[in-house]
């Protein structure tokens, strides 16, 4: 005989205690009306008033505050996506149920609340059953964005039992991104915090570059100098004043040419950008002595030991498919660089077209990884780390169109989750503003590729 199953009253009830304001609201305002309709009404009146004067009286503070619950309110309750039976037949179809094997009775992951920062993206916690591990979600995730009718559900790890469903059904960034003003004294620049765009879900994208190396990757005509110009713009002002200094590859000798005149050094041929890389590394290693007779362990920017950041416009070049003297001397200074120019005020900034493991070998000491449009799925789990792109980093399905350009994913360090992310685009007034900042004196410089 088989087992009774908990009363649908038991079920309601417990609904009921998990949302409490959908029974408290309607109570006290069918209250209110009872016992003082006129009183009522009148705060009723007053509250949509304010809304509404809020509404066109501040947009900024609205969009940031009111709106974003507002969609998530709409989204949860008044759509039919993330109501219960809608909902259990997502579930069923992308098989993250699970079945009583006595009783029968199914099993269904709860949503715990819906949060949606931007109107392109929401992000849906979900409590995960006895069993279930998030895995088990990545896998469908494509699945569960058909299911959905999104373009993309990325999978991320809040807590234990608890995941967050990335849903975009749109794309976020439709407008070009407008790099901010350089700031005008090196006192106002925050390295620890570089401003390169925004993310999926509204805010400002930022990253650290001092400490770290940054790895760009993207096919031809994907953005991947914005990024790098975004961090030149928030070093211009420590260039100028002495505090930073760049040392630039480019073997192309294209885009990037346009710094010579505020780089430290510069290179384009085979036998410079040999020298200016084995130089920078030379460098590293004058300030570990530097750091040692001063019993100091850390580095400290100043104009005695500046921070010293190193710029390769074309890895691949450098290291995979260039001159083979070329590569190796590359080879042998830049493994180098990678596991101890962090610790000693040196950073690398290295952009390519084709992430392979021949071109990248030295892929996890970039601390940064960002992964523009690509032209094949393996070069997303290449750049941004295993599984990366089965957790929702589809860099490979952006369009290849000049609207697209500085789209692209990164990996959020606590969660190990892919986030979209779109770089601000400087076109050659911004470039030309940064050379112009950046500018100074140069009778102290003298060297390979030096002006």
């Amino acid at each position: 005989m088989g087992k009774r199953v908990q009363g649908w009253e038991w079920r309601v009830a417990g609904w009921a205690a998990r949302h409490p304001g959908f029974v408290a609201v309607p109570a006290a305002l069918t209250a209110g009306v009872v016992e003082a309709p006129v009183v009522t009404g009148g705060v009723v009146a007053g509250v949509l008033a304010a809304g509404v004067g809020w509404y066109r009286g501040h947009p900024e503070s609205w969009d940031r505050v009111a709106a974003p619950r507002l969609r998530a309110l709409r989204r949860r309750w008044l759509s039919r996506t993330y109501l219960g039976p809608w909902w259990q037949r997502v579930m069923e179809a992308c098989n993250l149920i699970t079945v009583h094997r006595v009783t029968g009775a199914i099993s269904v992951p709860r949503i715990i609340r819906i949060r949606s920062h931007s109107p392109s993206t929401e992000t849906v916690y979900v409590r995960l059953l006895l069993g279930q591990t998030p895995k088990q979600w990545e896998e469908a995730a494509e699945a569960l964005a058909a299911a959905l009718r999104a373009e993309r559900v990325g999978v991320e790890r809040v807590r234990p039992q608890v995941i967050a469903l990335v849903v975009q059904r749109s794309e976020p960034f439709t407008e070009v991104i407008v790099p901010p003003e350089i700031p005008a004294d090196a006192e106002a620049v925050d390295l620890s915090r570089v401003y390169l765009g925004e993310t999926e879900h509204g805010t400002d994208w930022c990253a650290p570059l001092v400490g770290q190396h940054w790895l760009i990757a993207g096919a031809t005509g994907s953005g991947k100098n914005s990024v790098t110009w975004m961090a030149l713009r928030a070093c211009a002002p420590l260039i100028r004043d002495g505090l930073v200094r760049l040392h630039v590859v480019n073997p192309k000798g294209t885009e990037l040419n346009a710094l010579r005149p505020v780089c430290y050094r510069y290179a384009e041929s085979d036998g410079d950008i040999v020298e200016v890389i084995q130089g920078f590394w030379e460098t590293m290693q004058a300030r570990k002595r530097v750091l040692a007779e001063q019993g100091r362990r850390t580095f400290v920017m100043s104009r005695e030991t500046p921070l010293d950041v190193l710029v390769v416009d074309e890895l691949g070049a450098v290291t995979g498919y260039g001159d083979r003297s070329l590569t190796r001397g590359a080879q042998a200074a830049l493994p180098l660089i990678l596991s101890q120019a962090r610790a000693l005020g040196g950073s690398v900034i290295g952009a390519l077209q084709e992430p392979t493991k021949d071109v990248i070998p030295q892929r996890d000491l970039f601390s940064l990884r960002v992964c523009l449009r690509v032209t094949s799925a393996a070069h997303v789990d290449m750049v941004l780390g295993e599984d990366m792109r089965r957790r929702g980093a589809l860099a490979d399905e952006i369009p290849n169109d000049t609207s697209t350009a500085g789209i692209g994913f990164v990996v959020r360090q606590r969660s190990r989750t892919p986030m979209r992310v779109r770089a601000a685009y400087c076109d050659d007034s911004d470039i030309a503003e940064l050379v112009r900042v950046a500018g100074w004196p140069v009778s102290e410089l003298t060297g390979v590729g030096q002006r």
